[in-house]
């Protein structure tokens, strides 16, 4: 079988699992404009993963605008995820708080939220965690229409003088642990979905007891 025929019938069991009603939205975040390249909404590749990348070509797929961590979109909500302005990655007015208001199931396919989880850095923006910090980047976007705008985005980032890389081990403890993660095994993989309101609640909390405590500067050694 082709791998894009491969990659189809991933994606349609996925939509047929989340019914008509339901919106499937997949990261296809992009970094190319953090270093000076343009990004061209329908046109700059997706690079986390070939699933998304195919998911982004399919038809009747959207894309947001957000020149980073924008998301490939289809069913009923998708306009409503690409009106949203292009303003903060993390912010009140991302995709990230939109899928936090609608209280969205996010789901890791085959992969662990131990070392992942974008959704985590919009909780760790809200809480003004202090191992992060604001920095504008403005490049060229281009739209679906071909034309070329400047945009600035506010993108929290990471301090790299310390151990601030993400470790979510003892979130994923912690969500399995409150009963608020399922996880089923699928063949030689393994799928795990949470709610974004039970991941958003847990991950608060848990800064709240341990500032540190969704980073590698925190983990056991």
């Amino acid at each position: 079988m082709p791998n894009e025929q491969r990659l189809d019938l991933l994606i349609e069991a996925i939509e047929a699992a989340i019914g008509r009603d339901g919106t499937l939205v997949m990261p296809t975040f992009t970094y190319g404009f953090t270093k000076g390249e343009p990004f061209d909404i329908c046109n700059t590749p997706s690079a986390v993963g070939m699933v998304t990348e195919r998911f982004r070509t399919r038809p009747g797929v959207r894309r947001t605008s957000d020149p980073i961590f924008s998301f490939a979109s289809r069913g009923p909500r998708t306009q409503e995820l690409c009106a949203l302005p292009v303003k903060e990655c993390f912010g009140a007015e991302s995709v990230f708080a939109a899928l936090h208001r609608l209280n969205a199931h996010i789901v890791d396919l085959g992969c662990s939220m131990s070392r992942g989880g974008t959704f985590v850095h919009y909780v760790e923006t809200a809480h003004g965690v202090d191992y992060r910090y604001n920095k504008v980047f403005s490049g060229t976007v281009i739209s679906p229409n071909g034309r070329s705008s400047d945009c600035s985005v506010v993108y929290n980032v990471r301090d790299l003088t310390r151990r601030s890389d993400a470790d979510l081990r003892r979130l994923q403890k912690r969500l399995a642990d409150d009963g608020k993660s399922r996880t089923v095994e699928v063949g030689r993989s393994r799928i795990m979905a949470v709610t974004a309101n039970d991941l958003f609640d847990t991950a608060w909390k848990m800064l709240e007891e341990d500032p540190v405590s969704l980073i590698a500067e925190g983990a056991c050694t």
